[in-house]
C-alpha cells in the first residue's frame, strides 16, 4: 500500500466511515494489491522480490482530487492514476498467484477509502463535505508498505519498500 502522509482531515471521516479498517489501525492508503502473501509464505526471498520489485520504479506524485463511490464504498480518486495503474499492473503481472481482491472485481481502480460497508449513496454528500477542504490532496509515492495480519483482526506493517533503490 502507499500510504497517504498528512491523513489527519481523513482520518477523522474514516474513524466514522471506516470504522473496522480505521479500528485496526490500518492507516489512509491506497491499495496496490490485497491480498497478497498469507504470513506464513513471506520468506525473505519473496521479500527480497519484492524489494527489488519496487527498487525498478521512480517515485511519483498524485492527487486526491474528488470523492466518488461504489455502492458500499466512498473514496477519494488519485489523480493522474497513470503512475499507479503501472505500478498496479506490474506488480499483479509479477505474483499472479495473488489476484487483486481475489479476483473478485473484473477491474480495480486506484482508490483511497474513505467509507466502508456504508450505504455510499446516503453518506456520499456529508464525506464530500468534509474533505473538500483538503482537496486537492498531494500525495507523494516515494515507498510501499506492505502490511500483514499477524493475528486475527490484528494488522501492522511488516516492510516498508523504497522506491527507486
Amino acid at each position: 500500500m502507499i500510504v497517504i502522509d498528512d491523513a489527519e482531515p481523513f482520518d477523522e471521516v474514516r474513524s466514522e466511515f471506516a470504522v473496522e479498517t480505521f479500528a485496526l489501525g490500518i492507516p489512509f492508503h491506497v491499495t496496490l494489491l490485497y491480498p497478497f502473501a498469507p504470513r506464513e509464505d513471506l520468506t525473505e526471498a519473496l521479500l527480497g522480490e519484492l524489494g527489488s520489485f519496487f527498487a525498478a520504479l521512480e517515485p511519483f506524485d498524485f492527487e486526491l482530487t474528488r470523492i466518488a463511490a461504489w455502492p458500499r464504498v466512498v473514496y477519494g480518486v488519485p489523480e493522474s492514476d497513470d503512475a499507479l495503474l503501472a505500478c498496479m499492473h506490474a506488480l499483479w503481472a509479477k505474483f499472479p498467484s495473488w489476484p487483486p481482491y481475489g479476483a473478485e472485481f473484473t477491474e480495480v481502480l486506484p482508490h483511497a477509502t474513505l467509507g466502508e460497508d456504508v450505504d455510499a449513496a446516503a453518506v456520499r454528500d456529508e464525506i464530500e463535505r468534509r474533505v473538500a477542504p483538503y482537496l486537492p490532496h498531494r500525495c507523494q509515492a516515494r515507498d510501499v508498505a506492505l502490511w500483514e495480519e499477524f493475528e486475527p483482526n490484528r494488522w501492522r506493517e511488516r516492510e516498508r519498500f523504497p522506491l527507486g533503490g
